[in-house]
């Protein structure tokens, strides 16, 4: 089900509503209390704080292996060269390390420009 309004804007909602009830002390529609809004809107503000957690928390773990995928990348990189160097860039060796052999590397071509 889509959320069409904010947690945010619930809660204000709902604190506008418990003053309305604050007001008028005794005061119920059907099984809705003062006390029982009052519970429902510190859970909302409790499960929004934990969501608000986790989100940085998250944030944090991606930033990590972002950063630690970034430096893996580059060993592999240097490693690959290194074996070329090492193989050459046409050898088997190199092309099992993920590169493309200069045999099978496809030659350039010059654009034409268009007059």
């Amino acid at each position: 089900m889509a959320r069409t309004k904010t947690i945010d804007s619930i809660i204000a909602e709902a604190l506008q509503i418990k003053r309305v009830f604050a007001d008028n002390k005794g005061f119920t529609v059907g099984d809705i209390t003062e006390a029982q809004l009052q519970a429902d809107i510190d859970e909302l503000l409790a499960k929004r704080d934990k969501a608000s957690n986790l989100r940085t928390e998250l944030t944090a773990a991606i930033n990590d292996a972002n950063g630690t995928a970034k430096a893996l990348n580059q060993k592999t990189v240097r490693a690959r060269s290194g074996i070329g160097a090492a193989f050459g860039l046409n050898s088997s060796q190199y092309e099992q390390a993920g590169g493309t052999r200069e045999e099978d590397r496809k030659p350039r071509t010059k654009k034409v420009k268009k007059q």
